[in-house]
């Protein structure tokens, strides 16, 4: 996720600053340009809480110079440095700049790939530029004449978040808004749908406008409308197309019906660009695949659950051992201290599916046998069981569909790609393929990942008439 630099960054920013450049800034150097926003702008791609590149501009009336992008040295040659360049690209023309500066050193090759790729041209040489003698090309891109990025705006409420965001077809995100029912849900020990749609209802309205004021766009700057089609809860599903429908009747703008999952694996692509073809593990509260993505228009399932979803599993477990809904979120803390002790069974299911009841009712009845027989229940030791019984279930299926479908990406996608754990095994057995995780913010359901896939919507020019039913059980092949 691409962000403006806060000082709390700095000492990231340094290591990359000095292990990229041989005459690198001190942090006086970078504070005082935090201070002078005005004139300069730092900007940093973080990913799973690591700072991966940054870019700096410095503005000059009608002009900005390009002082600095790089790359953590550990994450070159992976999209970064190219998808910080577009950022800044999209930057220096929201501010008016007619023209983009910048100079680089003759020798480096990869650095005037880079940006000739993006249009920069050189229009001279500063002979001896550098300390050690080097020469620089000065190289200059023009950004008058080029037609802005289309926007959209997108809506989420398939489920207990009302949430709207605006992007832009580059991927700049220019704002999100979220507000979760979670507290209100959490009393009753689940989502009660009713209430989630009267609650979708009371707040949609004043979250669009809140959206749109924080990306400090009319509605005339938007080019596009998107909502969440289906999968959800029915009647939160059409509180969100109401208000998509309405916004697109009254401004005519073309409307985006957009799969609740799809979101889910285009967010991962605030990231870094995807590679297809693709595996994505989709893990939440009701699903449980594995998706095979050729490219961006193609999805198939080879994969899912017979009864139970993962996310279920843990809210139910969780009620055995009489913690909070949501249940994920506890079990993963409770397993953090939990040691081997409980013995459960692992799912036994034929090829590429999941199942996951199973799991759950041995948990039941391990709790029933340990209070008869007069014994107290460790519950994070029993966390841990049952969690590295279900999460290793998960990782073993995956192993088993890239032998299949062989993919250059791997993605996990939904609200249990939160859970720690799963990201430490993720990270342990596919270290040999392009793993993208999301940033935790990202994992529970927000419009931006609805923004993200209306982006290949639009470009493919799939758009819904009004008439457009929601779809409570839609399929990601859909």
């Amino acid at each position: 996720m691409i962000e403006l630099l806060k000082e709390e960054d700095l000492d990231q920013v340094l290591e990359i600053e000095n292990e990229s450049f041989s005459n690198p800034w001190s942090r006086k150097n970078f504070l005082s340009e935090i201070a002078n926003n005005d004139l300069s702008e730092i900007y940093v791609d973080i990913v799973d809480g690591e700072i991966v590149a940054y870019g700096d501009l410095w503005y000059m009336f009608e002009n900005c110079d390009l002082t600095k992008i790089a790359v953590r040295k550990a994450q070159r040659h992976k999209g970064y440095g190219r998808k910080m360049m577009k950022h800044l690209i999209s930057a220096a023309r929201r501010r008016g700049c007619e023209f983009m500066h910048l100079e680089v050193n003759v020798n480096n090759k990869e650095a005037l790939s880079l940006y000739e790729k993006d249009g920069f041209e050189v229009v001279r040489t500063r002979k001896r530029y550098y300390e050690n003698g080097d020469d620089a090309y000065d190289m200059i891109r023009g950004l008058l004449g080029e037609e802005e990025p289309k926007k959209i705006l997108a809506i989420e409420s398939s489920c207990d978040e009302t949430a709207c965001a605006i992007v832009d077809e580059e991927l700049n995100v220019l704002s999100s808004v979220v507000t979760s029912q979670i507290d209100v849900h959490a009393r009753f020990g689940g989502v009660i749908p009713e209430v989630a749609s009267r609650m979708h209802v009371e707040q949609i309205s004043t979250i669009i406008k809140e959206a749109i004021d924080k990306a400090q766009v009319s509605m005339d700057d938007i080019d596009a409308i998107a909502y969440t089609i289906g999968p959800g809860l029915i009647g939160s599903l059409h509180v969100g197309a109401i208000g998509a429908k309405s916004l697109a009747f009254f401004y005519d703008k073309p409307l985006i019906g957009v799969h609740h999952l799809k979101g889910h694996i285009f967010i991962n692509e605030l990231i870094k660009p995807l590679q297809y073809p693709m595996m994505a593990l989709v893990v939440s509260g009701g699903h449980t695949e594995l998706v095979y993505i050729e490219n961006d228009q193609s999805f198939k399932i080879i994969g899912t659950t017979l009864d139970d979803a993962i996310g279920e599993a843990y809210d139910k477990v969780a009620r055995v051992m009489k913690e909070a809904y949501p249940g994920g979120p506890v079990i993963d803390r409770l397993a953090k201290t939990g040691k081997p002790h409980y013995q459960l069974p692992t799912p036994k299911v034929d090829g590429l599916n999941f199942s996951f009841s199973g799991l759950k009712n041995a948990v039941l009845q391990l709790v029933k046998k340990e209070e008869s027989a007069g014994n107290t229940i460790n519950k994070e030791d029993l966390a841990y069981a049952f969690q590295e019984v279900a999460l290793n279930t998960l990782v073993k299926k995956t192993k088993s569909a890239l032998e299949q479908y062989p993919c250059k990406s791997v993605v996990i996608a939904g609200g249990v790609a939160a859970n720690s754990r799963l990201r430490e095994l993720m990270k342990e057995n596919f270290a040999d393929h392009d793993l993208i995780l999301p940033p935790l913010k990202y994992c529970t359901d927000n419009a931006l990942m609805i923004a993200c896939a209306a982006v290949h919507y639009l470009k493919a020019g799939k758009f819904v008439g009004f008439d457009a039913s929601s779809m409570p059980s839609m399929s990601i092949e859909d």
